[in-house]
């Protein structure tokens, strides 16, 4: 796949002065860019990721009023399923105690 991004004057300006810095040498432009771009496609996944988690925690009547079950796991994380779903299928729950989920 071939990705063509246009950047204005200040913003190509501002990538050659990272690019000089924190290239290694070793590293040709194209693996650098191709890093940078993952790199910042993964933060943004995980910036997704965390403001989903957030309003799902902090929305947990409202997502349940349209069938979601907010399910909060031991280690703060937090799944979404559909309620009717879960009802008739304990998978969803893990294999501890799906009765902590239920109060």
């Amino acid at each position: 796949m071939k990705l063509q991004i246009k950047l204005s004057k200040d913003e190509a300006i501002a990538y050659k002065n990272f690019a000089d810095v924190c290239k290694p040498q070793e590293i040709t432009d194209d693996n650098f860019i191709k890093t940078v771009f993952v790199t910042g496609i993964e933060t943004l996944n995980q910036q997704l990721s965390d403001m989903v988690q957030k309003y799902a925690s902090e929305n947990k009547e409202e997502l349940a009023a349209s069938g979601i079950t907010v399910i909060e796991n031991e280690d703060g994380q937090v799944r979404l399923a559909e309620t009717a779903v879960i009802e008739h299928d304990m998978s969803a729950f893990p294999s501890d105690s799906p009765k902590k989920y239920e109060e």
